[in-house]
């Protein structure tokens, strides 16, 4: 009783038409000079055997048919002259020996190809265990091929150099008939129940394998009547290919979808590259309006820092000093405090704009200090020309009075110098008489 957690694996039976022409090729790939070799591994085909025939197999199956048309062409002539039909042994002679076999697709011999999936075989975890198996299944090969094929099987090899371990054969379904009259040797699959029935060959197959485990393949056939009596699609029939075709016709699909998969590459590169240009034009623009935003917002925080400067020295708040030849902007005791706060924090927001504004301001105020001074200057000096016109007519008309009038106003006349003079920054230690002044002058 097969073990339920052993997964099952079918035994693949499958046969292929065969035309005596097709031999020299199956013989290049048969000993590994020619073909399709892209799925054979070199270093393992001398491990390759023979199961029925001989090395000259082929050989000898190609002097088999030629002398099959050989005798069927003498035995026709022959029976052409007994029935005296000069006529068309003249056309028969002019047309030469046949071919021993009906017109087909898919030719008058049998390539027979027996094997399992792979794992089954690398199943086993020594490599004794695997080889013992693989001879287990070729020994059973030989005997279904013997049973069923007898001396047809011209020819049976097993391979060890592909994916799987299988086994080739080849039928040349000999056999003679009669036609009109003659008998002739002709080559007529349909001699052998199994290859005229597939389904009937799929169930030999899978009795005879399953001492070794092995399962029947797909009953298709079967459902394929059941579909049709049930009035619904059958199955889509699987159509076998000879190896190399496949081979062929998948190496031409892995090459189309290559081409194709490259075309869509590009393209897709392309677009990716499109995008990615106008991923990086708008990344640039926005970068762009990025630093013209910052740009502005550092020239309206600058901006604010230097207006809070000159409103702070507008109102007294801040003023400039020079310590050594460097301006600096300080705080002046009679300010506000609410004031400050709001002007530091605006100033706080643009050092630039804070040094900016000390540096023009400071430049502004010096200017406006140096032309208060010289102002002052010129006033100073007007106000003292007038003051000492003044004082020259005080003494001039004191010098009318008496002399009590005379020395209480030049009493008066000190005091007032001197704080005239305080007031313009003079030195008064150093008194000038006026003009006709004297001791007892006022």
């Amino acid at each position: 009783m097969p073990n339920p957690s052993t997964p099952e694996f079918a035994v693949v039976c499958r046969f292929q038409g065969l035309f005596p022409k097709d031999i020299g090729g199956y013989e290049k790939h048969r000993t590994r000079n020619g073909g399709d070799l892209g799925h054979v591994d070199p270093t393992r085909s001398h491990l390759n055997r023979p199961v029925i025939g001989k090395a000259d197999w082929a050989a000898r199956t190609i002097a088999l048919i030629e002398d099959m048309k050989a005798e069927n062409f003498a035995d026709e002539i022959e029976t052409l002259t007994r029935r005296r039909r000069k006529k068309q042994i003249k056309e028969r002679m002019a047309e030469g020996p046949r071919d021993p076999w009906r017109a087909t697709r898919h030719g008058p011999m049998r390539e027979v190809i027996l094997t399992a999936n792979r794992d089954w075989f690398d199943a086993l975890p020594t490599a004794a265990a695997r080889e013992a198996r693989a001879q287990a299944f070729e020994d059973a090969a030989r005997d279904w091929l013997l049973e069923n094929f007898g001396g047809d099987v011209v020819h049976a090899r097993a391979d060890l150099d592909e994916q799987a371990f299988h086994i080739h054969a080849v039928i040349v379904p000999k056999v003679q008939v009669e036609l009109n009259g003659t008998k002739r040797w002709m080559l007529q699959p349909s001699k052998h129940e199994l290859i005229k029935d597939y389904e009937a060959a799929q169930d030999s197959v899978g009795a005879h394998f399953a001492p070794l485990g092995l399962k029947r393949g797909e009953r298709r056939a079967e459902a394929v009547r059941k579909a049709r009596q049930a009035g619904e699609e059958p199955p889509a029939y699987r159509q076998h290919v000879r190896t190399a075709d496949w081979r062929k016709a998948e190496d031409t699909r892995i090459v189309e979808t290559r081409a194709e998969l490259d075309r869509r590459t590009e393209a897709v590169t392309a677009e990716e590259v499109a995008l990615e240009q106008k991923q990086e034009a708008v990344t640039g623009r926005e970068k762009a309006i990025g630093a013209r935003e910052d740009a502005a917002m550092a020239k309206e925080k600058e901006a604010g820092a230097v207006l809070a400067v000159g409103q702070g020295l507008a109102a007294g708040a801040l003023d400039i000093e020079d310590r050594d030849g460097t301006p600096a902007l300080i705080e002046t005791p009679e300010a506000k405090s609410g004031l400050l706060s709001k002007l530091r924090a605006r100033m706080a927001r643009s050092s630039s704009g804070r040094a900016r504004a000390l540096h023009v301001f400071s430049k502004a105020l010096a200017r406006l200090r140096e032309k208060a001074r010289d102002e002052a200057k010129t006033a100073v000096a007007r106000d003292t020309a007038e003051i000492q016109s003044a004082d020259e007519t005080i003494v001039e008309i004191a010098s009318r009075l008496p002399y009590a009038e005379r020395r209480s106003i030049g009493k008066i006349r000190v005091s007032l110098s001197a704080r005239i003079m305080a007031l313009t920054g003079r030195d008064t230690s150093r008194k000038t008489p006026a003009k006709g002044e004297d001791d007892e002058s006022p």
